[in-house]
């Protein structure tokens, strides 16, 4: 008769030790009792409890490296819609200045010569190489450390006033939208339908997520009210004035805005943005050209969402 295996030593065998579950596999995904009624993303957050400088941390080095994209995409994005409005004309770019947000790589605009990748750290190597080309030694404009510098400190002062919750993390993506829209809006005078229903669909997704203070309702008609609102505004102004006061893009950002603060909160945006356009008027003696209103609308904006957090 062939042996027969014992107890023993089939315990030992790798048959038996396949089919087992260790303890600690066990452990590792059953959750703990006091967590059971949270949601997900609340017990993600959690850890930032047991060390509360790590999300600022986090938060400021990421605003750094948003920023330093972000100053890609202000350059570029304007560039890439030129390009496709050429092409729509039937014209033909050559390959070599067809530009992306990725290609051609990060380069000087005075000697063309690409940027190392030690030359590309955000903020610092600006400060290193004292804002000036490590090759032609041309000027650095002063945008770029600063434009990375208000995305750190926007993201900082978010996590700093929302340390636990997915609505902070949403505030810094909507920081985000409005720096590179208001800066483009500067330079341009014109505000892209891609920035505005970022704004938008953000807001929304916030809100039917439940990382919101406002409820999925609230938002839509925060959205609804402020369109209207606006777009009224737009269409009294041009019968008035007999040209056009908002443009279409303030009236959509607006509008997107309102899926953040809700309706009750649009007065205050509008309050805001107004004054802030006002002194920007007073300041740079521009009172019968045209005003760009975006970046009054996104401080109105970014305003009244701290205020409501604050008080």
């Amino acid at each position: 008769m062939p042996d027969v295996p014992t107890y023993r030593s089939y315990r030992k065998s790798r048959d038996y030790l396949r089919w087992q579950t260790p303890v600690s596999r066990i452990r590792r995904f059953t959750p703990h009792p006091a967590n059971y009624n949270k949601q997900p993303l609340t017990m993600h957050f959690d850890v930032f409890q047991q060390y509360p400088a790590v999300m600022p941390i986090l938060a400021t080095v990421g605003g750094l490296i948003i920023g330093s994209f972000l100053n890609v995409v202000i350059w570029r994005y304007p560039i890439m819609l030129r390009q496709q409005m050429a092409e729509f004309h039937g014209e033909t770019p050559s390959a070599q200045s067809k530009i992306s947000l990725a290609l051609p790589r990060s380069h000087c605009p005075h000697c063309q010569q690409t940027i190392r990748v030690r030359d590309n750290i955000p903020l610092f190597s600006w400060l290193m190489l004292k804002g000036r080309c490590r090759d032609c030694q041309a000027k650095i404009s002063k945008r770029y450390p600063l434009v990375e510098l208000l995305t750190a400190l926007a993201f900082l002062l978010a996590s700093l006033v929302w340390p636990e919750s997915g609505w902070g993390l949403a505030v810094m993506i909507l920081s985000a939208w409005l720096i590179a829209a208001s800066i483009i809006d500067l330079d341009h005078q014109w505000l892209p339908d891609v920035f505005t229903q970022g704004v938008l669909w953000t807001g929304l997704i916030a809100a039917w997520a439940q990382q919101s203070p406002l409820t999925l309702q609230d938002a839509v008609t925060g959205v609804l009210g402020g369109f209207i609102t606006f777009y009224s505004l737009r269409w009294i102004a041009g019968i008035v004035l007999r040209k056009e006061a908002l443009g279409m893009g303030d009236v959509l950002l607006f509008a997107a805005l309102g899926s953040w603060v809700g309706p009750l909160s649009l007065p205050n945006v509008a309050l805001i943005a107004s004054c802030c356009g006002l002194i920007y008027a007073v300041i740079t003696k521009r009172g019968s050209t045209t005003l760009p209103f975006g970046p009054c609308l996104s401080l109105g904006g970014i305003a009244t969402l701290y205020l409501q957090a604050l008080f």
